[in-house]
């Protein structure tokens, strides 16, 4: 009697989800932030605030040639301002993931051959979430975004390294892989002057030790050597202490001449016990 009951019980419960035409999927949890309402109300009051702001008398603005062409990775946290006093009506910016050129040729054609800007200015940024997502692997995200971060294998190649002592000579990587294709794409402009090229790392969390937020200017048009690249004329209005921070992660060379004058060190030592171990023998 129990069995039978037991057993109705159980394809009832089986049937219940077609029944009841339920979806099993698990659902997927809204990320904690800001609720749209609130970032609503923040856009119509700030615009109002601005128009209000704006004496009656003074003149529009009207277009000029902007300062520079930016193209940044898509991160929030990097702004124009953190490099910039006033971006507005001086800087054309184009983003997306990975600061690539290829992703947005376009809208950079357009900076460079319409708008006629004098430089083109190329960032990555430390603690970069698509460079993160490149070197873990991306087969889960959506197909365009997939497809967007699968450009970044023409900079850092198939196979790349993890961890966050990689992560800046990711990012030098990618940033030197940027400038030598706008050199390609923009070389009747920059060789005749009109546009230079300029590559930087913006320290998101100080992997450089030069203080969080600092940007570090590790190109230009194709110079990587920091001796060289503080000595271009491009630079010439810093001063010293600015110049000082020219220049790609100070601890690459550093690790090139330590294995430089390490490694003869282990071979002698190992040929020396090699020819030692003979002399013994021959001795007993």
């Amino acid at each position: 009697m129990h069995l039978g009951i037991a057993l109705s019980l159980a394809v009832f419960i089986s049937f219940l989800p077609a029944l009841c035409n339920a979806d099993m999927r698990p659902i997927k949890k809204l990320r904690t932030g800001m609720p749209p309402y609130a970032v609503a109300e923040k856009i119509a009051r700030h615009n109002d605030q601005v128009v209000t702001k704006r004496p009656a008398n003074e003149p529009l603005r009207t277009p000029s040639t902007p300062h520079m062409i930016w193209l940044a990775d898509c991160d929030a946290r990097v702004q124009a301002t953190l490099f910039y006093p006033d971006p507005v009506d001086t800087i054309y910016t184009v983003r997306n993931p990975g600061n690539q050129l290829a992703l947005s040729a376009g809208a950079i054609d357009y900076g460079v051959n319409e708008l006629f800007a004098p430089v083109l200015f190329i960032t990555g940024n430390t603690n970069s979430d698509s460079l993160r997502l490149f070197a873990k692997g991306y087969n889960h995200l959506e197909p365009d975004l997939r497809r967007d971060l699968d450009g970044l294998r023409f900079a850092l190649g198939e196979q790349v390294e993890n961890g966050a002592e990689a992560e800046p000579r990711l990012v030098e990587k990618n940033v030197d892989f940027q400038v030598a294709t706008a050199l390609k794409r923009y070389a009747p402009r920059i060789e005749s002057g009109r546009l230079v090229v300029i590559g930087g790392v913006i320290d998101l969390n100080n992997q450089y030790g030069l203080g969080v937020n600092r940007l570090i200017i590790i190109n230009i048009n194709g110079e990587t050597e920091p001796t060289r690249l503080r000595g271009m004329h491009h630079l010439v209005r810093l001063d010293k202490r600015l110049l000082n921070l020219v220049g790609r992660k100070p601890w690459e060379e550093t690790t090139k001449e330590v294995k430089a004058t390490i490694a003869p060190k282990k071979s002698i030592s190992r040929a020396k016990t090699a020819k030692r171990v003979p002399q013994k023998k021959r001795r007993e």
